[in-house]
């Protein structure tokens, strides 16, 4: 996956963002090991996936802290945690859309 050369809608990208054609699990989980180095203290991760034209928006975000429901602590990651990248992309690989499923945010422990 290369650096795009086109900032997504709303301003200047992060130094993070990136734009494929295709993106596979295995970026994502590339993506989330590489931004570990800069946040040890991170427990989980949360992708979350968006329409962005013809194609997706996934951010992924480090978290801290968060538990389960069956911990009896859930915390929501919708706001929670720092954005460690902007993937756009004009498909999604069949891996990581089976494991969004029907829903737009997945946790990784």
């Amino acid at each position: 996956m290369s650096p795009g050369t086109d900032p997504p809608a709303g301003g200047q990208p992060p130094p993070d963002w990136q734009q494929a054609q295709t993106l596979a699990l295995a970026d994502v989980a590339m993506t989330i090991l590489q931004a570990r180095k800069m946040m040890p203290a991170a427990t989980a991760a949360a992708v979350s996936r968006e329409r962005h034209g013809s194609g997706f928006c996934v951010r992924v975000r480090l978290l801290e802290g968060v538990r389960s429901a069956a911990d009896g602590n859930p915390r929501d990651p919708g706001n929670a945690g720092e954005v460690v990248a902007i993937l756009v992309a004009r498909q999604l690989g069949k891996d990581l859309a089976d494991a969004f499923g029907d829903k737009d945010v997945i946790i990784l422990k």
